[in-house]
């Protein structure tokens, strides 16, 4: 979370702490570049009107959409809550069709997902709800869009269970969590041993804002099959609480997938 160390490969599970940065950090680079190319893939174009890709709190201006300039500002809080708010402002008033994507849980036959998560909640324009058309992962909204043209929707956003074929010797009989977008992380700094020799309880798990973690961050809280507490934490932060530490004490152990 400093900036300081990173990991070069993407481990599911880690005893390690991550690499400080060297001479030559190679392909890390291309984290910067990234950053740069996010509104580049935010919205895209074609003959027909502008894509929604990305849903990113900002203003951008997307030039040469139907014969005419957008100026697009986008409210969210989004990976952490699923409301999004869309603002297009075209420079002149023209016909064309907004796309906007609907994320898709549910992409791979080898990763099955509880409870299942799909499509809107809502959406509406000008606050007035609509039951648009969903093409190949777009909502359309096809209409003469004029300055303050207002689009309101919501994505749903549940704690998933995800459990993989049975041939995948790696996760037999075992599970990982997701929120939204997030793949979640059991980390033995909040969970103990348990993370290796306990299981999943079968009862409620609830995503939670917390504030005082990090720069604040959703977490997920439940219960062990034993009845203690478990928590898991986005997989982006683990291996993040570990410093100060005497280097003859291991680094506690940080696994998305637990025993179900």
């Amino acid at each position: 979370m400093t900036g300081k160390t990173f990991y070069y490969p993407n481990p599911l599970s880690s005893v390690t702490e991550r690499t400080t940065w060297h001479t030559c950090p190679c392909c890390v680079g291309n984290i910067p570049r990234m950053l740069l190319m996010i509104p580049t893939w935010t919205y895209m174009t074609s003959d027909k009107g502008l894509y929604v890709n990305m849903f990113i709190g900002s203003t951008i201006i997307v030039e040469r959409v139907c014969g005419t300039d957008i100026e697009m500002v986008q409210q969210t809080n989004y990976p952490w809550e699923g409301k999004v708010s869309l603002t297009v402002n075209p420079k002149e008033e023209k016909d064309f069709t907004l796309f906007v994507r609907v994320p898709d849980r549910k992409t791979s036959e080898l990763y099955e997902p509880v409870p299942a998560v799909q499509g809107l909640l809502s959406l509406s324009v000008n606050g007035q709800r609509e039951e648009p058309v969903i093409r190949q992962g777009y909502a359309e909204i096809k209409r003469l869009w004029k300055t303050g043209d207002k689009v309101d929707l919501e994505i749903p956003m549940e704690v998933q269970r995800i459990t993989a074929d049975p041939r995948i010797a790696a996760t037999q009989d075992q599970v990982a969590l997701r929120y939204g977008a997030l793949i979640y992380n059991f980390e033995e700094t909040d969970n103990g041993n348990r993370i290796n020799e306990g299981r999943l309880g079968t009862g409620p798990l609830k995503a939670e804002w917390t504030p005082d973690f990090f720069n604040g961050m959703m977490l997920i809280k439940g219960v062990w099959d034993d009845g203690s507490p478990l928590l898991a934490i986005p997989n982006f932060a683990r291996m993040n609480r570990n410093e100060p530490r005497d280097p003859q004490i291991n680094t506690p152990r940080s696994n998305v997938w637990v025993k179900k």
